[in-house]
């Protein structure tokens, strides 16, 4: 056990990580996008020579420049913390002086928990952009004007997920952005926690 919470075993930390990694590919079939990468062998070196780790990332060939796409994946049984912002923050900054002009790095951390007030803040500041993303039938995933989403009882293996637009507002309680079904003011996460 980590001493700042409990953390999940690597088969289930993988398999989160394998499920954004194939949202990500279904939500950029139509974008001009590429190289969608997941796993452990998805690395980038940046400017200090270091190689990171990306859990998922993707380049996305429609903005100008490029941009390059790191997604933080937590499958975390506790809220995402102000440090856990701070590190991928770090990380985005190490590449895109490697990368220089001709690219730019857009960083997402999606998780199964909230986020802490601390994180939201300093995240929203670095235009990070911080997702619920839960990992059982239920699901939403959004990059720039693009959003995933299936709903209980559908299947994603069999290809029922599409691809549409929906609004997102802030959860009152951790910040993460989700879609509204009728009035709830709490993400489905936030609702069960209580």
């Amino acid at each position: 056990m980590v001493p700042w919470g409990r953390s999940i075993s690597m088969s289930e930390s993988a398999r989160y990580e394998e499920l954004v990694a194939e949202l990500a590919r279904t939500l950029l079939r139509n974008r001009d996008a590429s190289d969608v990468r997941g796993g452990s062998r998805n690395r980038r070196v940046g400017i200090s020579g270091v190689r990171h780790q990306l859990d998922v990332s993707f380049v996305d060939r429609n903005t100008s420049p490029h941009t390059l796409v790191v997604v933080e994946c937590k499958h975390l049984r506790y809220s995402i913390k102000l440090w856990h912002v701070k590190v991928l923050k770090s990380t985005i900054d190490d590449l895109a002086q490697r990368l220089g002009a001709d690219s730019s790095v857009k960083g997402i951390i999606v998780s199964i928990c909230g986020a802490q007030s601390g994180a939201i803040t300093y995240a929203k500041y670095h235009n990070i952009d911080l997702q619920l993303v839960l990992d059982g039938p239920s699901f939403r995933f959004k990059y720039a004007d693009l959003e995933l989403k299936a709903e209980s009882g559908t299947a994603f293996g069999a290809g029922y997920a599409v691809a549409v637009g929906v609004a997102l507002h802030p959860c009152k309680l951790c910040g993460l952005a989700f879609a509204r079904n009728g009035t709830p003011e709490v993400c489905p996460s936030c609702a069960a926690a209580t």
